[in-house]
């Protein structure tokens, strides 16, 4: 029998950067889809708030429903397309999707831009399924390769953090392009984004495309995958174990039987309404509540978000190591809530340097929260997942279908609920201020909770049995070797 292929207990520095940089078109793509879809809908193409809430839910459930179908195929691939990973694949396949459409997704309707409102409703629509089917493609396949490259915990760790550096670097650049092209191609009213701003998103999405082009092919390049099948690399992995004990094989059957599975994936799915609510609210909240500030803090505020959820995610290995994945969860639960409190009492300040300087703080406390909680919510189902790669790609698939649902039902609601119209300022003003403070405040709550829940469980770490020579049954593994023992009798995949 050939040797098993192994995976290095430190992953070199150039396949952490391609790999890194694996999710960087998506990563600006969706910096655009959730910041300014309803932005551009509404006011650049002039459907109502509810149709412009409509086509991010259309999205959103196509994108749910992919990724449960990409998780369980790509689980069932084996070699990919002519050997060339069955991971790396599909993540192809996603790239070429969201090449191909999400440049129609912000431009004007081709062919039909004076067409009825209806017939321009289809047409984004079309787009957008072909888009969010790729975004799912590359999003899961691009997680489920964390697990495949390493089994160490702290690498793994590493590998979120570096990812969810390249996310927020994808967010800033896309920030500070857009506040770059707002101040530069000002328009008459300031305060406030027209059908006239169209050509604005048009540039912008072409430099996505074009910088998330760049990123893709240094991904592919970089990342060597390994070519074995996977029931074959699975069985290789169970013949490499002790004769003493073995890791339970599981299905996606098995994950739905333990309970820290819903557990994962109700933080998972939380720490993301949090986040994209905010994304998405954030720009209106600041041109509809705070309606005296220039047009161009809808980039400067996101902005400074995120670059603070940047400098967060550096030390996040060692805050990890040092007080838990729990513990640090909420420590980030707690800096959004804090954000949260000012997003409520902006509204009620004067002076309009007072109001700005409020603002970024409420953006910074934001950007520490929403980082720490991605990252940790990212490292809990890694720990989920385990050593069981063999169904990967599922778990993070129903992870994905539960935040994209939520996510688009909960926007398209509020939207539906939206009372501003152009005589109802005052009704809009408070909107806005209660969507940014109450929603993330209240689900941040909620996961707290949650993560107490798991506060003594041993998240993916009761699948090793071992064989008593006095008895036949199988006992867990946990009880008679700790955590470094597992890692040095456990082998590694490429």
């Amino acid at each position: 029998m050939e040797p098993i292929p192994s995976q290095p207990d430190v992953v070199s520095k150039r396949t952490k950067l391609a790999y890194s940089v694996g999710h960087v078109l998506n990563d600006l793509s969706a910096s655009m889809w959730f910041s300014y879809l309803l932005v551009f809908y509404h006011r650049i193409v002039m459907f109502s708030n509810a149709f412009a809430g409509y086509l991010l839910l259309i999205g959103q459930v196509a994108d749910a429903i992919a990724t449960t179908f990409v998780g369980f195929e790509s689980d069932r691939t084996r070699t990919g397309l002519f050997k060339y990973g069955r991971r790396k694949t599909w993540h192809l396949m996603g790239v070429i999707c969201v090449l191909l459409s999400f440049p129609f997704c912000f431009n004007l309707c081709v062919g039909c831009r004076y067409s009825d409102l209806w017939a321009q409703f289809i047409y984004y629509a079309m787009f957008i399924i072909i888009f969010q089917f790729g975004w799912s493609c590359s999003q899961i396949t691009h997680l489920a390769m964390i697990n495949e490259l390493t089994h160490k915990e702290g690498e793994r760790v590493a590998l979120n953090s570096y990812r969810y550096a390249c996310t927020v670097s994808a967010n800033i650049f896309i920030y500070a392009m857009a506040s770059v092209l707002l101040g530069v191609h000002s328009s008459d009213d300031k305060t406030d984004i027209t059908p006239g701003d169209a050509h604005i998103f048009q540039t912008l999405t072409l430099i996505v495309v074009g910088i998330g082009l760049i990123c893709m092919i240094i991904f592919h390049l970089g990342i060597k995958e390994s070519i074995l099948p996977a029931e074959e690399t699975e069985y290789r992995l169970q013949l490499s174990l002790t004769s003493s004990g073995k890791l339970k094989r599981m299905t996606w059957k098995s994950f739905l039987r333990e309970k820290e599975f819903y557990q994962c994936a109700l933080i998972w799915m939380f720490t993301r309404v949090i986040l994209n609510v905010t994304q998405v609210f954030l720009p209106l909240y600041i041109i509809d509540t705070i309606s005296k500030l220039n047009r161009i803090y809808v980039a400067i505020a996101p902005l400074c978000s995120y670059i603070s959820g940047l400098l967060a995610s550096f030390p996040m290995r060692a805050i990890n190591k040092h007080l838990g994945r729990k513990v640090t969860m909420i420590l980030g639960l707690i800096f959004t809530l804090a954000s949260t409190f000012l997003f409520w009492f902006i509204f009620e300040l004067k002076p309009i340097m007072r109001v700005e300087i409020t603002l970024i703080i409420a953006c910074v406390l934001l950007g520490i929260g929403t980082s720490t909680t991605n990252i940790c919510s990212f490292s809990l189902t890694s720990d989920l997942i385990g050593l069981n790669t063999e169904c990967g790609a599922f778990v993070y698939g129903i992870m994905s279908f539960a935040d994209k649902l939520a996510n688009g039902i909960a926007i398209a609601t509020i939207q539906q609920l939206n009372p501003c119209t152009a005589d109802a300022t005052t009704q809009c003003e408070l909107y806005y201020r209660q969507i940014l403070s109450f929603i993330p405040g209240g689900v941040a709550i909620i996961t707290i909770l949650m993560v107490i829940s798991l506060w003594k469980t041993n998240i993916g770490g009761n699948r090793h049995e071992i064989i008593t020579p006095e008895r036949t049954r199988l006992v867990p593994i946990e009880n008679h070797v700790n955590d470094s023992e597992c890692d040095e009798q456990a082998p590694m995949i490429a």
